[in-house]
């Protein structure tokens, strides 16, 4: 048949391929590589969640506050990064600052994990059991950033993400009046938007739990001379009766003058009892007024009486 009969088989369309699109495919690297970005996100925040819990539930010190506001807003400043990172190579814009976090990461919680084990190995742990788990946490942290470094430095990912970066369009369609794949739209540059609906829940949850820790670590009874304050209830507690185990004939007397206000029996019952012993830390927290040791200073926290 001719095409005077009005056949126009050339505006037929092409039948869709059975095959996929031969180029600009994501590579399985960058894919787990951006969930585990994502997976540490994660677990960095689970870990302010549960520091943030324990601090409140014990009510710590200031001092320990101040170490755990540190690390609550180190860990979600990471998160947060950990989060962009893993977005910005799943769009294909970039696997730099996925990169830089890795590093960063390897190398804290590669200093955190070795500090503990050394600790560990030549301290003498209290609790050895939760010492070992603590290890564990740590190790699987540092795991995370380890491997998807390797992950984001295989040169498929590389190749893959210069290859985007340079021509800006998106993966191939299939153009059935052409008969050929084309190259798909190019993906909408990184915005304001997508980094702002990234990083602002991370900075709410990192406020909501700063202003907790402040808050838990805000019972300050007293400032001594030198400008440093402790917590507690500021209230004696009852020392050791003759009923308790742990009660003592030979240190009651200085227990008792020690509950009823005299500072310097609270002093002296700290220097004269043995190391670890029920009288020692009842001396050394004023008769139960602070929740720390002072290491026989409570004359000079709260003046000869209280």
């Amino acid at each position: 048949m001719s095409d005077q009969y009005g056949w126009q088989t050339d505006q037929w369309p092409a039948p869709a391929p059975t095959t996929p699109a031969p180029v600009g495919i994501r590579p399985g690297q960058a894919t787990a590589a951006a969930v585990l970005a994502f997976v540490q996100a994660g677990l960095l925040l689970l870990l302010v969640l549960m520091i943030t819990v324990a601090s409140v539930a014990d009510d710590v010190p200031g001092d320990d506050v101040g170490i755990a506001v540190l690390v609550t807003l180190a860990a979600c400043a990471l998160a947060g990064l950990d989060l962009l990172g893993g977005t910005g190579l799943l769009r294909g814009t970039g696997r730099t600052l996925l990169l830089v976090t890795s590093w960063v990461e390897t190398g804290l919680i590669g200093l955190l994990f070795l500090l503990l084990l050394v600790d560990v190995t030549t301290g003498n742990p209290v609790d050895p059991g939760g010492d070992a788990l603590g290890l564990m946490v740590v190790l699987l942290l540092l795991a995370v950033p380890v491997v998807r470094l390797v992950l984001v430095l295989q040169p498929r990912v590389a190749g893959w993400v210069a290859d985007r970066q340079r021509t800006r369009t998106g993966p191939p369609v299939w153009a059935p009046h052409l008969g050929q794949w084309v190259p798909g739209p190019a993906p909408a540059p990184a915005s304001t938007a997508v980094t702002v609906a990234t990083l602002v829940p991370v900075g709410v949850f990192a406020l909501v739990a700063t202003v907790a820790l402040a808050v838990s670590g805000s019972s300050t009874v007293v400032v001594d001379d030198f400008g440093t304050g402790y917590t507690g209830s500021g209230v004696p507690s009852d020392p050791p009766s003759p009923a308790d185990r742990d009660f003592d004939v030979r240190f009651d007397g200085d227990a008792q003058d020690c509950h009823d206000g005299d500072m310097s029996a609270c002093d002296d019952l700290y220097a004269e009892t043995p190391v670890g012993d029920p009288y020692e830390e009842y001396g050394s927290t004023c008769g139960g007024r602070l929740d720390d040791e002072t290491y026989g200073d409570c004359v000079r926290i709260f003046g000869p009486t209280d």
